[in-house]
């Protein structure tokens, strides 16, 4: 039962993954106002860790079921721990680098990344199958 529900979590976050991606790819000035947008108050700060933390939890959880199990536990252990880490830092601070990385990246730059990143949650749903 738990790793039946480690895999949809980490299914869920492949596809998330790939949602991201789509819509830096099609939308990049929506894709740069929700990147400035991470941090800006609780709800967006929690709504953004953790899930992401839950997902790193899954990866550790169903990592020896996967294709690549040391690739899947190494990243969902650094998921989870950087998922903490900038929860218990300032929020004004998490905000404040996502303010200043929005204003630098051009937009070009949102499409050449959108293909990778769902090259990457492609990548993680056949690790995970």
């Amino acid at each position: 039962m738990i790793a039946l529900a480690a895999l949809a979590v980490v299914l869920l976050g492949a596809a998330w993954l790939a949602v991201v991606g789509m819509v830096c790819l099609l939308t990049p000035e929506r894709a740069r106002v929700a990147l400035a947008h991470m941090g800006s108050n609780w709800r967006v700060q929690l709504g953004e860790h953790i899930p992401r933390a839950i997902v790193g939890w899954a990866m550790v959880l169903h990592a020896p079921l996967s294709k690549a199990p040391a690739v899947l536990e190494i990243a969902g252990w650094f998921i989870l721990a950087s998922s903490i880490l900038i929860l218990l830092v300032p929020m004004r601070w998490h905000n404040a680098y996502a303010v200043w990385w929005a204003q630098r990246i051009p937009l070009a730059a949102y499409r050449v990344l959108a293909m990778p990143t769902v090259g990457m949650g492609a990548l993680l749903a056949y690790a995970a199958l």
